[in-house]
């Protein structure tokens, strides 16, 4: 069956991940992500987790969102504000 919806993609992807050797990942995201972005995201993950440690799970679902959203900024698929009525 061929994966047609973006959650389907997700779905498929994080078991992948799920089952991803450790050193495999980290190759990953050594040679994608890059050290610097790994550290921003990181220092940005830190600070909105202490800030509201009891919205743990919430915040890590956004953090997710914002990731996905830093990927299309990055290949120019945002597309622009609307104009106000």
């Amino acid at each position: 069956m061929e994966q047609t919806t973006k959650k389907e993609l997700a779905v498929s992807f994080l078991s992948d991940l799920s089952s991803m050797h450790r050193d495999r990942l980290q190759e990953i995201i050594r040679d994608i992500v890059g050290e610097q972005l790994a550290e921003v995201m990181y220092r940005y993950a830190k600070q909105v987790i202490e800030a509201n440690p009891e919205k743990t799970t919430e915040n890590a679902s956004s953090m997710l969102i914002l990731g996905y959203l830093i990927r299309v900024h990055e290949t120019g698929d945002i597309p622009p504000e609307n104009p106000p009525v």
